[in-house]
């Protein structure tokens, strides 16, 4: 922008000086500026993926500061709960229907009905008589027996039919016999012989109908039965009455056409224990996590469920749900979603159990109901029902005694391009600190060993160099660390921070380009203490390096690249005809400097400088520079089609490869590029 300024205002005052009839024309000779690049420490350690900086001190010496993380703990395998419990199946021929009862009086004022106008002459209502024996007083009487609010018709698997008499004559009666018949076919069901019912006493009896078919309507014969004598005078009450009950229990039907009412088909009440291998938790919180039912009913009605883990609760509220399983028609399971992200899970048990709490168990109660219709069902011995849960957790944390377990994180390769821009030569360094910081955030003691720590240069076909000895005099590799357990007090844990120092240069004068590491971590070496564990798994064991390297050092070839952008965009009258590379080296080291010319894709176009020696700058006794070299390099050429971009590389060596030199912050190597052209005016 600057050269065609200064051709703009050239033009104007050219033109302005000349008369109307003269036609004239210059070759203008200038020399424009067209490019500045620089070289410094921040070309040396330039990276683009990897934090990096530079601290400068107070006599502005550079350290090269470095930090990443290098390993980290999962323990999601360690605590994930993923459990199925046992399929439970229902048949209908193996569930207990509740009881069928029957009621039915027979008052004296029946009795003496039947013994016709004499009856009642004799024994008026309210009286007092003396009763005599009455033999055969009931024969042939019958009684109906109505269960159609019940069921239609009924086929035993098991069940008893029960009779129970209770005697509200004001005398005993004896040699009953009861016999009971289905109403339609006159099947009979059972027989019972009562031998004797004191007055104000009852007599039961149980016959078992197991293969038996019950029709809805039931006749209950009394085939005889006898009043024995009173002991003198007795109040006669037409009222008094002899109640007989029928019921019938422990039903389990093969099938039954009936009026199903709400009924309990299954009770579970169940402590759950998890296999977490050594480990003994009594607290789970949950990040994530759910629990499936799988539900399959061929029953005509729907089946309901209530589930209850007093032991999961939210805010404080345990877990509890109805749901509805409706016949599967199809053989289609239903399947019932309960989401338990954000709850926390009490692990001891059922609250108050015998025996006091215990470790990795959930309490949970379980009721499955059959619902009514209110319509006559029909229900074959082949219906079933069968359920099943799976519970799926990861944890948050957990809390109790977390194991004895070993973790071991494969070695690990990591790139770095922390060096890139040096493509050559060595460098040897005065000292360069590593720090391993290994911070604990979990509430268990551990053990690390580094299986592996190295650095590899992959284009310098050397082996890689591992870390050896820490500041203590510890080999690093293989070497037991003691790493302390955290603490956590209202749920803010304080982490445990143990630093590994070692002196690394022979690590970093390699130029790597890779880290790999290593290791293995073990909690709770000692076993269980007396402190409870605590794991929370988004805060883990974790080791990272600190690596601080003043930047002192020998170099010998050390080789610096760089590429920088062109603008070269002449118009068509103008002509390059020489250029100017001014090199101003402000760096204490001595070598020779290439320049190539590429285009915009980086393919090269021209070699422009080739080997061209450039000098230290001066330095003082201290190896200090106090002033900058300068060079400055002519270059005749003319075609500059398609150059787009400049490639400086560099390669230096410390002026004595026996004394490390200080690198500061001021100090770099600059070009400075000009052209010369020329310029036709007037034509």
């Amino acid at each position: 922008m600057k050269k065609f300024l200064f051709f703009s205002f050239l033009t104007f005052i050219l033109f302005s000086c000349k008369h109307d009839l003269e036609n004239p024309n210059w070759e203008v000779d200038m020399i424009v500026p067209i490019a500045n690049a620089e070289v410094n420490i921040s070309d040396i350690i330039k990276e683009s993926n990897t934090p990096i900086l530079t601290s400068i001190n107070s006599d502005s010496l550079v350290s090269l500061v470095y930090s990443t993380e290098l390993l980290q703990t999962e323990y999601e395998s360690l605590l994930n709960i993923n459990s199925t419990s046992v399929e439970k199946n229902f048949r209908i021929d193996s569930v207990q229907f509740e009881d069928v009862e029957i009621e039915y009086f027979t008052t004296i004022g029946s009795v003496i009905d039947q013994l016709g106008p004499l009856g009642s002459a004799l024994y008026p209502d309210g009286s007092m008589r003396e009763i005599p024996a009455l033999p055969n007083i009931i024969q042939n009487d019958s009684i109906n027996i109505d269960a159609s609010n019940y069921f239609q018709t009924m086929t035993l698997y098991s069940g008893m039919m029960n009779l129970e008499i209770t005697n509200g004559f004001p005398t005993s009666i004896s040699n009953m016999t009861l016999l009971l018949y289905n109403a339609n076919n006159q099947n009979l069901i059972a027989t019972f012989n009562i031998p004797l019912i004191e007055s104000g006493e009852s007599y039961f009896e149980s016959v078992s109908v197991a293969n038996q078919t019950l029709d809805n309507l039931m006749i209950g014969l009394i085939d005889n039965m006898d009043i024995d004598p009173s002991n003198g005078l007795i109040p006669i009450n037409y009222t008094d009455a002899l109640v007989t009950k029928i019921s019938i229990t422990n039903i389990q039907i093969m099938e039954a056409t009936a009026y199903f009412p709400n009924q309990l088909l299954h009770e579970e009440i169940v402590e759950q224990s998890f296999d977490i291998g050594s480990a003994r938790l009594t607290e789970l919180g949950i990040k994530q996590g759910n629990v499936s039912i799988i539900a399959s009913s061929s029953l005509p009605d729907t089946v309901s469920v209530i589930y209850k883990i007093p032991s999961l609760t939210k805010n404080d509220v345990p877990f509890e749900t109805l749901v509805k399983i409706p016949p599967n028609i199809n053989t289609t399971p239903t399947n019932l979603f309960f989401d338990f992200n954000g709850y926390k899970m009490n692990l001891k048990g059922k609250e108050g159990r015998i025996g006091g709490d215990t470790v990795n168990t959930i309490y949970s109660e379980m009721y499955i109901y059959l619902d009514s219709t209110g319509e006559l069902e029909t229900i074959n011995q082949v219906d079933s029902f069968s359920l099943y849960n799976i519970y799926n957790i990861t944890p948050e944390y957990a809390k109790g005694y977390i194991g004895q377990d070993t973790f071991v994180i494969n070695s690990e390769t990591r790139n770095t391009s922390i060096f890139n821009n040096i493509s050559d030569g060595t460098i040897s360094l005065e000292e360069a600190n590593l720090n391993l910081l290994i911070e604990n955030n979990v509430g268990a003691d551990a053990i690390l060993k580094f299986n592996e720590f190295n650095t590899d240069n992959t284009e310098d076909n050397l082996p890689a160099v591992s870390a050896s000895i820490d500041e203590n005099g510890n080999n690093i590799i293989n070497y037991p660390y003691s790493i302390d357990r955290a603490s956590l007090i209202n749920e803010i844990i304080t982490p445990t921070k143990t630093e590994i120092k070692l002196d690394a240069s022979d690590m970093i004068e390699i130029l790597p380009n890779q880290t790999t590491i290593g290791a293995t971590i073990m909690l709770n070496p000692n076993g269980a203490q007396n402190i409870e564990d605590f794991i929370y798994l988004e805060h883990p064991i974790t080791a990272s390096l600190n690596a601080n390297i003043p930047l002192s050092f020998i170099a010998n070839n050390l080789t610096l690249s760089k590429t920088t952008e062109l603008d070269l965009n002449w118009e068509n009258d103008q002509e390059i005809d020489e250029l100017f590379i001014t090199v101003e080296n402000g760096l204490p080291l001595e070598g020779i400097i290439d320049i190539t010319f590429l285009d915009q894709n980086y393919n090269l176009i021209d070699t422009v400088i080739k080997n061209y020696s450039i000098i230290s700058a001066t330095t003082n006794d201290e190896n200090n520079v106090v002033s900058s070299s300068k060079n400055t390099i002519n270059i005749f050429k003319t075609d500059f089609a398609n150059v787009s971009k400049m490639n400086i590389k560099a390669s230096f060596t410390t002026s004595s490869i026996s004394e490390a030199i200080n690198i500061y912050s001021y100090y770099n190597l600059k070009l400075n590029l000009s052209a010369r052209f020329k310029q036709k005016l007037g034509e």
